[in-house]
């Protein structure tokens, strides 16, 4: 294998990314959960567009044409700036399509509301052997926010991932597992989640020393996993931004995490970083929340990392500054009214995710005007 590097924060992602998508001839492949017309947004669409690939290709998924800057746009009484960003969203992808570059939209709504929690949650860019994978979206508050995505040179991993990319271009999503060297990639299709995540659920329940997970949204299953692995006598630990732009989720941890076992510390930025290593030895990274809908319906990319210098780079950019900065949420105080009501909230959300399915539908062209 080439090289695999972990970048750390926005700007070390776009630096690199930007460069690979210059430097390809055969093709551009992306695809976004958020991908909106701010600065960020906008800089890598230009980036696409003005690629010399013979081959570019967007995938983006309808949450950007329901969702800008956290804000749902069918809800009453948006902002003038949000209403204003979706304008200019829908007309950045026009641009993009007027310039030649193939654009579609993911897992559709179709103006069924009962669509609306069924996600294509992947973010990739595959330029020409070179692969960006984890956790960053192309929009400003997601480039401010404490990431990382994984950059590996390897053209078998390039052409796995490709592949994935065009089945979800070709609205057919396909479970898919292969390995190369030190990693496992796992892609799921939002269908058989649960076979495909299965085996990493009995990893993190296995792991007999440690287990440490940054994610802004962990639930069940995940949470389950770990609470086994701390009653066979792992120490478990969770770091999770106190300021969480889902709040339901800190609030549900600060209810389930010591009764389980589990040290629930509080980081005092906002993370969206998602990793999770066991025993100091296995590092799994990628899309994932690790939490219900990862389970259940959305569409991921999973890597399985065994390799001690990148997992060596992990705890000295991510783990070790975490577990200086980061306070336990027993000192948070979290009053037992938003403890039962988190609890209670993701256990209804979980039960019906479980009843949704996602229909043949799973991706259209990008239409004229953005509609």
């Amino acid at each position: 294998m080439s090289g695999i590097e972990l970048l750390v924060g926005s700007r070390a992602f776009w630096d690199r990314a930007a460069r690979d998508i210059a430097a390809a001839r055969h093709r551009v492949l992306v695809q976004a959960m958020t991908f909106e017309a701010d600065a960020a947004g906008l800089s890598v669409a230009e980036a696409i567009a003005a690629s010399g690939a013979a081959e570019r290709r967007v995938l983006v998924d309808d949450y950007s044409r329901n969702v800008i800057n956290d804000t749902m746009l069918p809800l009453p009484f948006r902002p003038r700036a949000v209403r204003e960003e979706a304008r200019q969203t829908l007309a950045m992808f026009d641009r993009l399509v007027e310039r030649g570059v193939g654009v579609r939209i993911t897992n559709p709504v179709l103006g069924n509301p009962l669509r609306y929690p069924l996600r294509n949650h992947k973010k990739l860019i595959v330029a020409d052997d070179v692969i960006h994978v984890g956790g960053i979206n192309f929009s400003d508050h997601n480039f401010a926010w404490h990431d990382l995505m994984l950059r590996i040179d390897d053209s078998a991993v390039a052409n796995f991932l490709a592949g994935d990319f065009l089945n979800d271009w070709n609205g057919a999503p396909q479970p898919a597992c292969a390995t190369f060297g030190p990693l496992k990639l796992i892609c799921a299709d939002g269908v058989t989640n649960a076979a495909a995540l299965d085996p990493l659920l009995a990893m993190i329940a296995g792991a007999t020393q440690s287990v440490e997970m940054v994610s802004a949204y962990p639930t069940m299953p995940f949470v389950a996993a770990m609470t086994a692995a701390a009653a066979a006598g792992a120490k478990v630990a969770v770091y999770t931004p106190a300021p969480n732009n889902k709040p339901v989720v800190r609030d549900y941890l600060a209810a389930v995490a010591e009764p389980a076992g589990i040290a629930l510390r509080l980081l005092p930025e906002m993370t969206h970083a998602k990793a999770l290593l066991l025993d100091g030895t296995t590092l799994i990274l990628g899309t994932s929340n690790f939490n219900f809908a990862s389970y259940r319906t959305s569409n991921d990319i999973v890597i399985v990392v065994r390799d001690p210098a990148l997992i060596a780079d992990f705890e000295r950019q991510l783990l070790a500054p975490m577990r200086l900065r980061s306070t336990p949420a027993a000192e948070a105080r979290t009053p037992a009214w938003r403890k039962l009501r988190g609890r209670v909230a993701l256990s209804l959300a979980d039960a019906a995710l479980a009843r949704l399915r996602h229909g043949p539908i799973r991706v259209i062209d990008w239409p004229t005007g953005g509609r």
